[in-house]
């Protein structure tokens, strides 16, 4: 997956252009390669640079779809409602059982619990029986090993003497679900895969502009590192973008009604007490939201909190206001933590794509292949919606609309859905914890074939290690040394390296 010079893919031909190269975008090149289509992938950032990155992590059960709203009888007068959220939770099982099998060295177990209250919105049967939904909806070969504690049991719980409000405490509910431990190598070994089987690759390429002559699109592109611009032909489009995914079909004409909605899911990372070490927890906050409280490199990240953002997409952190009200909610769930700004060791933001919704404004959660061929865009298909953990689910259905209209130039292939070696390296079996192996070794593999321009593109989407307590402080000398040797920097440019990565955490991660 070496990242040849834009001038080598002047004119070249393709049946399909996948512009976006987070989880969906990775998921479609795999699937439309490995079905015959000859296949450029392109993405203006980093692979996995954007939505993917900033995400919560999580291989849900799909519990989330079944919480009803505002009460039970909303499932009771809207059976179509219910009817859609138990498909969508039948996704999310199908997708937990795939990956957790299929990527295991990317992916690990967790005990995730969630307390129920008197006062609270669920009753401990409606809690069980989403928990028997779900069991039967899934494929019956990864159990979630759900237990509903009470009374002396609830010292299975070791931080139960932490939650609030003691005697409205009716039980905690605890099931095993998964984490992504690095969402941006499932995105990476996607990619690889693709390539592997002869997609077209290549990060910092942006879709400058694009025409339909007749006979199909001239897309220019241009590389975003070096201002080079060159124009290649495509038979057909596809934009998973997510968030910039107005933005980009307006390259191609203007006046597009919006299709999509970008909510701001904001993030804190501090340490919890040792008593909560390894355990998630999720919650309802006051804002009638579910909140997470997730294990992390020997620390707890929490959030979000979904508001609809219009701001600078490409300018995205958890502003003062909003860890503020994290910190509250925090402090509201486990008061003895009694948590301030000061114990925010960095903070995370990013954006998820929702499908636009007139009557909604913060959109619907249904994923949506749009065709723009009545908005005047022939062979131009756009995908809103569509989480992390049902991204093969999502390929294909991307691959089934591509088929429609557009016809393979090339034999089919079988795709790996299994971590590439590079990534069984990092892990190194490592399944209960999130760090990664690093060696040298290790390191020049990843500079060599996966297309890394900056430390940031090693440090916190290739290894991992921008995430750690001190996010890559003490490890960015090192990995800028093995790429001054590869890439031939002198001592300045080197040193140039380690301080925009040091800068670029400190104002996106908002590190103190």
């Amino acid at each position: 997956m070496t990242r040849c010079e834009l001038s080598e893919l002047s004119d070249k031909s393709y049946d399909v252009i996948v512009v976006g190269a987070g989880i969906n975008g990775a998921g479609a090149a795999q699937q439309l390669t490995a079905q015959g289509y000859r296949v450029l992938i392109i993405d203006k950032s980093d692979f996995s640079g954007g939505a993917t990155s900033k995400s919560s992590r999580i291989l849900h059960c799909g519990l989330r779809y079944l919480a009803p709203g505002k009460s039970i009888w909303d499932f009771v007068f809207h059976p179509t409602k219910f009817f859609l959220a138990c498909q969508n939770a039948r996704k999310s099982m199908i997708a937990r059982s795939d990956i957790s099998s299929s990527m295991k060295e990317l992916v690990r177990p967790f005990r995730f619990c969630f307390p129920i209250y008197k006062s609270g919105p669920y009753r401990p049967w409606q809690v069980d029986f989403a928990f028997k939904l779900l069991d039967m909806l899934g494929p019956h070969d990864n159990p979630l090993e759900y237990q509903r504690y009470s009374g002396k049991n609830l010292d299975i719980v070791p931080f139960k003497n932490w939650f609030r409000d003691h005697e409205n405490l009716r039980s905690v509910s605890v099931f095993k679900d998964y984490q992504f431990v690095s969402a941006e190598r499932l995105v990476v070994d996607t990619i690889r895969d693709a390539a592997d089987m002869g997609a077209t690759v290549r990060n910092y390429t942006l879709m400058q502009q694009a025409k339909h002559l007749g006979e199909g699109w001239h897309v220019t592109l241009k590389d975003v590192l070096k201002s080079e611009e060159v124009t290649v032909k495509a038979k057909l489009i596809l934009n998973v973008t997510g968030p910039w995914g107005d933005q980009v079909n307006q390259t191609m004409k203007s006046g597009i009604p919006n299709k999509v909605i970008g909510l701001k899911g904001a993030h804190i990372v501090v340490k919890l007490p040792e008593e909560f070490s390894e355990w998630g927890t999720m919650v309802i906050n006051r804002a009638n939201e579910p909140m997470y409280f997730m294990p992390w490199h020997g620390m707890h990240y929490i959030g979000i909190n979904r508001t609809p953002y219009d701001g600078n997409l490409d300018d995205v952190k958890t502003e003062k206001e909003e860890a503020e009200w994290l910190l509250g909610e925090v402090n509201y769930v486990f008061p003895p933590l009694n948590l301030q700004r000061k114990d925010i060791l960095y903070s995370y933001a990013g954006i998820q794509p929702v499908t636009f919704d007139a009557i909604d404004p913060q959109g619907n959660r249904e994923v949506v292949v749009h065709d723009l061929e009545s908005e005047g865009l022939t062979n131009v298909l756009m995908l809103t919606g569509g989480p992390i953990m049902t991204y093969r689910l999502t390929a294909k259905e991307l691959l089934k609309e591509v088929s429609k209209r557009c016809v393979p130039t090339l034999e089919k292939q079988h795709p790996s859905y299994g971590p590439s070696e590079v990534s069984q390296l990092l892990r190194n079996g490592k399944a209960s914890s999130v760090s990664m192996n690093i060696s040298e070794d290790i390191l020049k593999r990843i500079i060599v074939e996966e297309q890394p321009v900056s430390l940031a593109d090693i440090l916190l989407r290739r290894t991992g290690l921008g995430w750690d307590m001190d996010q890559g402080e003490s490890t960015a000398p090192k990995v800028a040394n093995v790429m001054a040797e590869l890439f031939g920097w002198d001592q300045q440019r080197k040193e140039d390296e380690i301080q925009l990565f040091h800068q670029h955490i400190k104002e996106s991660y908002q590190r103190p």
